[in-house]
Parts: C-alpha cells; sequence; structure tokens
C-alpha cells in the first residue's frame, strides 16, 4: 500500500533493499569511495574553514559522542560529528564527483560514521551495514538526479550535494537506523525542507558547508522520522516538492527489489588526483601536455618570455571562469589558474593552492596572457566536455593539446596503487602509520568487519595495539 507514489515507491526500497542485493562490483566501487573520502576528510581537518566550524560546534554537547576524524581527544554530538567531518570532507573540494553533476559520499559516510558510534554496545554495526546503508544513500541521490535532464549539466543555480546530498544522506541514516517505509517517507519529507544551498557560495569558505550540513540534516532527518515527526507522504511527487529545485523534473517509480539494478554498477565516479573543481582536471592534463611540448630540449624554466597567449577551449562554467582568483577557494574554481600553473609546474598538486603559489609573479604573469573560449560543441557535461589549451608563441608558432579524458575519471579510473598513494599522502600528515595502516585494511575487508567502529577508533589516531577486541573479521 506504501508503494502507490513515487515516494512511497522510494520508501519501499530504502526500506527492502538488502546486503544480499549489493553486487561485487558496487562493493569494490564504493570501498574506494569510501577509503578515498576518509583520506581527503583527514586532510580538510587542517583546513582553516574546519578548524572555524569545530571550534563553534564546540558549543554543543550530549550524552551521545562521535570522533572527529584525526583527533584523539576531541568527540562531538552525533550531528555536529556528521557536520564536521562533512565539512572536512569538502574542505578542499577534493572529494569524489558523479554523472549527473554531485559530490555523492561527503554527504553520507560522515553521517553514517557518526550515527554508527552512537549504538549502544550490544548493537554493533557491521561493515556490511555501513556497505548496505552508504549505497542506499548513493542510490537515491543518482536516482533523484536523473530526474532531471538540466542535473545532467555542471550545475548552474545551487549546489547538488545541498540538495540531493542532504536526501542521500536522510536516506542511508534511514536505512540504518532500520526506518519502517512510513518513516522513511518522513524521512525524505523533512530532509527535502532541509535541502539547498545557492552556488554564489561556490569558490569561498561556505561551500564545503554544502556537505556538512547534508550529512548533518540527513541524519537529524532520520532520527526527526524516528521520532515520529511527520511531513509531505508525496514530496517527490510533486512539483513544489524536490521538484522546486529543477525546471523540468519528471519523477519515476524505481526498478523492482528483485534483481535490484544499482546505478553505481553502471557509472563509477571520478576521483580526484589534486583538489579543485573537477572540470579543472581536463585543463590540467592538456596543459601540462602543453608543458612538456614547449619544454622539450629546453631549460627546465617555463621560456615566459617567449609566450604571446595561452587560449583554453572549455565550457561556459561562470563560476569556474576566474581570471585573477584572489585566493586558494577562487583557485580552485579557475580553469584560468590550473592551466597557469600545469604549465609552470608540469603538474598539480595540493601544494599548487598554497597563499605562495596562487601570488607568485610568474603565474600572475602568465594569467594576464590567459583567454577562454566557448566552442559550441563543448557541453558542460563531466561525461562529455573537453578541454584544448594552445600556447601561442612570439614567432607565430602554436603548441596545443586536448584532453576528453583525465586520468581519475570514470572512463580511466586511479588504479589502485595510486588511490592508495593518495589516501596515504593525505593522512600522513593527520594519523600516525599504525592508524593510516588500519583504516585501509579495515576499508578493504569492510563486509567482513563485526563492528565498523573500529573505523573510528581509527579515525581518531589510535592504532591497532589498543583495540584488538574490535578487529575480528566475519
Amino acid at each position: 500500500m506504501w508503494a502507490k507514489t513515487v515516494t512511497g515507491n522510494f520508501a519501499k526500497v530504502i526500506h527492502g533493499l538488502n546486503a544480499n542485493q549489493l553486487t561485487d562490483q558496487v562493493i569494490q566501487r564504493s570501498k574506494r569511495m569510501i577509503l578515498d573520502t576518509l583520506g581527503v576528510g583527514l586532510l580538510g581537518t587542517s583546513t582553516e574553514v574546519c578548524h572555524k566550524v569545530a571550534q563553534y560546534s564546540k558549543i554543543y554537547s550530549s550524552d551521545l559522542s562521535s570522533t572527529i576524524w584525526g583527533h584523539l581527544d576531541f568527540r562531538l554530538p552525533p550531528l555536529y560529528a556528521a557536520f564536521v567531518n562533512g565539512v572536512a570532507v569538502h574542505s578542499m573540494d577534493f572529494d569524489d564527483t558523479w554523472h549527473p553533476a554531485t559530490h555523492p559520499s561527503g554527504a553520507v559516510l560522515p553521517a553514517l560514521i557518526a550515527l554508527s558510534e552512537a549504538f549502544p554496545q550490544k548493537k554493533k554495526i557491521s561493515g556490511l551495514d555501513l556497505l548496505l546503508a552508504f549505497n542506499v544513500g548513493i542510490e537515491v541521490q543518482g536516482r533523484l538526479l536523473h530526474f532531471s535532464r538540466e542535473a545532467r549539466n555542471i550545475p548552474r543555480r545551487f549546489h547538488p550535494p545541498a540538495v540531493v546530498g542532504t536526501m542521500g544522506s536522510a536516506a542511508a541514516c534511514a536505512k540504518l537506523l532500520a526506518l519502517d517505509q512510513l518513516e522513511c517517507k518522513n524521512a525524505l519529507a523533512i530532509a527535502a525542507s532541509y535541502a539547498g544551498a545557492p552556488l554564489a557560495n561556490a569558490a569561498t569558505q561556505i561551500k564545503p558547508l554544502h556537505v556538512g550540513n547534508a550529512a548533518k540534516h540527513g541524519l537529524e532527518a532520520a532520527c526527526l522520522a524516528l521520532q515520529g515527526l511527520q511531513g509531505n507522504k508525496q514530496i517527490l511527487d510533486m512539483e513544489s516538492g524536490m521538484g522546486a529545485f529543477y525546471t523540468d523534473y519528471n519523477p519515476e517509480t524505481l526498478p523492482t527489489l528483485q534483481s535490484y539494478p544499482w546505478l553505481l554498477d553502471q557509472q563509477d565516479v571520478a576521483i580526484k588526483r589534486f583538489p579543485a573543481h573537477l572540470a579543472t582536471h581536463w585543463v590540467a592534463d592538456a596543459a601540462s601536455s602543453v608543458r612538456r611540448k614547449l619544454m622539450e630540449g629546453s631549460e627546465s624554466l617555463l621560456p615566459l618570455d617567449k609566450i604571446e597567449k595561452v587560449i583554453l577551449k572549455v565550457p561556459e562554467v561562470k563560476y569556474v571562469n576566474r581570471p585573477s582568483p584572489a585566493s586558494e577557494h577562487e583557485a580552485r574554481h579557475s580553469f584560468q589558474f590550473v592551466a597557469c600553473s600545469a604549465l609552470l609546474d608540469g603538474s598539480m598538486s595540493v601544494q599548487s593552492f598554497a597563499s605562495e603559489n596562487v601570488h607568485r609573479p610568474a603565474l600572475r604573469e602568465l594569467l594576464c596572457k590567459t583567454q577562454l573560449e566557448h566552442p559550441p560543441d563543448n557541453t558542460p557535461s563531466f561525461d562529455s566536455l573537453y578541454c584544448e589549451v594552445s600556447a601561442t608563441l612570439r614567432d607565430g608558432s602554436t603548441i596545443s593539446d586536448r584532453c576528453t579524458t583525465f586520468y581519475g575519471h570514470w572512463r580511466k579510473p586511479l588504479k589502485k596503487e595510486d588511490l592508495e598513494k593518495k589516501f596515504q599522502s593525505n593522512a600522513l600528515s593527520i594519523l600516525p602509520a599504525e592508524a593510516i595502516k588500519g583504516i585501509i585494511e579495515t576499508v578493504y575487508n569492510l563486509e567482513k568487519v563485526e563492528d565498523c567502529s573500529v573505523l573510528s577508533t581509527f579515525l581518531s589516531g589510535q592504532s591497532a595495539r589498543v583495540l584488538p577486541e574490535k578487529l575480528r573479521f566475519l
């Protein structure tokens, strides 16, 4: 009786999916997403924005508390642990990206880990429980995005994680809390009233709050639904419900629970090699290739005085068109900055966005020579966009290269060893080596882990030697 509407159908699927329906590929892909998200979240704890929200959140306290990643002696109530850790994940724009466009993992994983610590000791949450709830949260985001053709392009009005991420977090937490179908409907309705954040706050310290709020508000929605709070039972069906966010919203029922087809089986995520907006990754690879051609048989420094102009052929994405970025956050959202940095240095890294690199004279000189062009065939979609970088020299010659798929995109995924290197590099300055090793081992064996709170123990910085009772595999 609950599945007569799209909202009822979603509630039925959220409630009814079970771990036996997770395919091997979904498990492997989601474990990669989890490892990457933990790594960028740990690195993100060192950022100014994360320090500020953590300091603010200290005013809250409760009998229940959850780990703040990277801190041995700092815990917060689950809602605010989800918030702070979610902010950390997106604080450098280093987290995964999906198609249609959103950052799926950062809205879900911090909420689930915080919630898993709030369960009584006798009710252990297994790694398989965590994997199932995580994938329910990812699935709900993907299905909602597929209800709009507009959502398939890079966003223009609002930041998708603040909308679908909030709904995905609510669905994931509802699954972990074992809510019934009516409670799942209410969780979605409550989450929808928390959803939304304008894209105008991209390239500022506020953008990471979109992901932190999505994690927190989704968890809060599920907890309020568990308390019996009720909302509109057709929130996914109505133009004034989820349809308020999309001009072409066209909801459909989900596939039957029997042999359920997961979207993550069909569409992998992109995992970033450096912390910046995904569209800039095409630019970085093309610009690095142009640099190699410019430097053939030459000295180690780019001959800046010989470059007349640099042309970037990219899709029109207004909030990533920043000709003179003034901060690290603006630099992470600048086609021009990433192109010029890659031309100067040959590659991009975390350090590329340090203040001394953002403001160095050589980069500013090259930025002044850089122009954007928007070919009509270069659509603003992470599935089809390309970037062409052309450097015209003073002798009239032009050196160019085009990137259609960068390394890390779902069509060219990171190798396991490169994903591990990224995680280790991100975590190294935050956690001891034994805790880093413990996280990697736990994530790779997550479907066999009896008590997933071991992840939180490692995330706080404790080593395997102090928790032998939690390291049992099924």
